[in-house]
């Protein structure tokens, strides 16, 4: 019998666990603030946008030590790293395949090297002046309305955007243009009926949709009113952020790291710093949903944003034959299908939860599965590639779970690292976990699954 056909006692999931158990180290240092971004609702610059899936300012800062060089985040968010690596007088690079991130990414650092703010004041002045009027909003100004973002906004909200929208359309400066828009897009969940929760956007009761639960966000603010206040928050964030990251702009990619990373220099970065999506079922197409329609996305670039996005939902359909195809560096992909393949710990979740997947809760959970692991395998090939001798990777992720298997993704991916020539150094562990999803909890009890941050490094010497 095959080591990956004992199921009921997850033999290779064992192993796995011995082979890095002298690595598994809990870190009392490492808080769930750390490594997520409440630690930044304080920060300037990194305050204007929820952006949930981030990690703090702390983390990188300490992280930055790890090794010399250039800087790279190849799933930036908001540019936390490249900001702070870059404030501090390296070259960095952010990859951010989310509009939403790379906009907030560009209008912090467009704050933080201006020489002077009077120009944003005044014409962010005259914006609020316009809104005081509602002005002439133009038809082709409307916020258009994807089917999840419908009733989002008061018929007077709807006025203020289109007026705000139409206002922004007639200023020629591109960076000023920039911010501001970014700016208007920051206040959309506050002045709206939505609040984001989670991967979905939970409906005040007041929004006019028919829904299950109620919820109250009790007051909502007029959009003009949460615009003053991100206006004065940005005004006075400028010289804080122009101490900290000014002087030298990252650079912020706009892209796919699948189609990116192979874009970049071998041994070009000294140092990544990074999260990626977890293997969770998280869209953000739908957390970010007002903020991507504002940006003018449809129902169909929806879809094809989320198809694009590394593999972390049910909807998404494998990119293997895409990269087979038209993947820029073919030994490198080859490189990750044999670590992949090698992985007798993934191939034992795979087929368990495939022996029980008349049991699931949704059977795209195999699908989804296997794709996230062959998506960031084809990453981590791609950074071993582009990191140089001495550099490191420190990397935030969870493990998850689905029914009642745990799929220890911190041991997996630190396995596909090792096959890609780094060395993990430590898997530090959160004191405290998170507990599994509430549905499993019910039947299969509970489960505190492991936060980790992991930190490999690519050898001086390569093999």
């Amino acid at each position: 019998m095959q080591e990956s056909s004992l199921l009921s006692s997850c033999t290779a999931r064992d192993h796995l666990h011995d082979r890095f158990a002298d690595r598994l180290v809990r870190r009392n240092d490492l808080s769930r603030r750390l490594v997520s971004y409440q630690a930044n609702k304080a920060q300037p610059g990194l305050r204007w946008f929820k952006y949930k899936e981030g990690f703090s300012k702390d983390l990188v800062d300490d992280a930055l030590s790890a090794a010399n060089g250039p800087v790279l985040d190849p799933f930036a968010g908001i540019g936390t790293t490249a900001l702070i690596a870059a404030g501090g007088g390296r070259s960095a690079t952010g990859i951010e395949i989310m509009p939403v991130g790379t906009r907030a990414a560009k209008a912090i650092s467009w704050v933080a090297n201006q020489r002077d703010m009077e120009a944003f004041q005044r014409v962010a002045n005259d914006l609020l002046r316009a809104l005081d009027g509602h002005g002439e909003a133009r038809h082709e100004s409307r916020f258009r309305h994807v089917p999840i973002t419908c009733h989002a906004f008061s018929e007077e909200t709807e006025a203020a955007i289109a007026t705000a929208r139409a206002f922004l359309g007639d200023i020629a400066d591109d960076g000023l243009r920039l911010t501001l828009d970014f700016a208007c897009m920051s206040v959309l969940e506050a002045a709206s009926f939505t609040r984001k929760d989670g991967q979905y956007l939970r409906w005040d009761s007041r929004c006019g949709r028919k829904l299950r639960g109620r919820m109250n966000k009790g007051p909502i603010p007029s959009y003009r009113s949460a615009l003053e206040r991100r206006i004065a928050e940005i005004v006075a964030d400028h010289p804080a952020l122009a101490r900290q990251y000014g002087g030298r702009t990252p650079r912020i990619v706009e892209g796919s790291t699948l189609v990116e990373l192979p874009k970049l220099a071998t041994n070009s970065v000294g140092l990544t710093i990074t999260s990626p999506p977890y293997a969770n079922r998280y869209d953000y197409t739908r957390t970010y949903a007002l903020e991507l329609a504002w940006l003018g996305y449809d129902r169909a670039a929806f879809g094809d944003l989320r198809q694009a996005l590394v593999s972390a939902t049910v909807e998404n359909r494998s990119k293997e034959r895409q990269l087979a195809q038209c993947y820029a560096r073919p030994r490198t992909l080859a490189q990750a299908k044999a670590a992949i393949a090698s992985q007798a710990a993934l191939a034992e979740v795979l087929e368990t939860l495939n022996a029980n997947r008349a049991e699931l809760s949704n059977p795209h959970v195999i699908r989804l599965v296997a794709n996230y692991f062959a998506e960031v395998a084809l990453v981590i090939a791609e950074l071993a590639r582009v990191i140089r001798p001495g550099g490191r990777v420190v990397m935030v992720n969870d493990n998850v779970q689905y029914h009642g298997e745990e799929v220890p993704v911190d041991l997996i991916l630190s396995a596909i690292a090792e096959e890609c020539g780094f060395v993990c150094e430590e898997i530090g562990v959160l004191p405290r976990g998170k507990g599994n999803a509430s549905q499993q909890m019910g039947r299969f009890g509970r489960r505190e699954l492991r936060k980790c941050v992991y930190r490999w490094r690519m050898p001086e010497r390569r093999r």
